[in-house]
């Protein structure tokens, strides 16, 4: 049985694979970022929640890109460091 609702509206994307506006957008690290610790950075007008794609400490006042988001964290890696 097909609803009335499926056919009128669009189908809804999953938010979970939208593109994310903020990749490879640069940031700065605002709370040291440990290996496999989280860590704050500002990008884009935003303070995120953010964790090193490499296993690296990144210091406060790194600049850094973004490279991905899962959820409400991002993930950063070092410009200098690349």
């Amino acid at each position: 049985m097909v609803s009335l609702k499926s056919l009128l509206l669009p189908p809804r994307e999953n938010p979970k694979i939208m593109e994310f506006p903020y990749d490879n957008k640069e940031g700065i690290v605002e709370e040291t970022i440990y290996p496999d610790r989280k860590g704050c950075v500002y990008s884009n007008g935003i303070y995120w929640t953010a964790r090193c794609a490499k296993n690296i400490i990144l210091e406060p006042g790194e600049i850094v890109y973004v490279v991905r988001r899962e959820s409400i964290i991002i993930w950063v890696k070092s410009v200098d460091r690349c």
